[in-house]
């Protein structure tokens, strides 16, 4: 009984430490833009900052930013492997036109350049933090 209890939980572990492949991390990426579509989310041509940019790592391809009242899911141009380092290097530098606005398609985030952004309301928020594919289970990353 002993034997088979060990063998399960060594099955779990050896499952559980399977990091994140291409093919997850395509998963999640298309889940998300699914939910983009399927959200009907409008997109906007640039976002009003209070602040310095703040966001919630969603995966490689996707940051929520929050604004005063509302929340913003930004898409970049292509995968930000950057999202996740700790560490800042020098190609992490932010370019934005001005302090106050973070403008689609000319400004960047950690090095990567900002592709689309779209605005979402609270219900959807909550709707995508719990969304099948979404790493975390449940749980954004808030990354300063």
């Amino acid at each position: 009984m002993r034997l088979l209890i060990t063998v399960i939980a060594l099955l779990a572990l050896t499952g559980c430490s399977h990091s994140g492949t291409r093919e997850q991390h395509g998963k999640e990426t298309e889940a998300v833009k699914d939910f983009i579509v399927a959200a009907e989310l409008p997109e906007v041509a640039k976002i009003h900052m209070v602040d310095e940019i703040r966001y919630f790592y969603v995966n490689d391809d996707f940051v929520i930013i929050p604004s005063k009242n509302d929340y913003y899911l930004v898409e970049f141009r292509g995968t930000c492997y950057q999202l996740r380092s700790r560490y800042w290097t020098s190609d992490m530098i932010d370019i934005r036109v001005t302090k106050r606005l973070l403008y689609a398609k000319f400004d960047t985030i950690r090095g990567c350049v900002v592709g689309r952004i779209y605005e979402i309301s609270a219900p959807q928020l909550e709707e995508l933090r719990y969304l099948g594919d979404a790493p975390g289970a449940g749980q954004f990353i808030d990354t300063p």
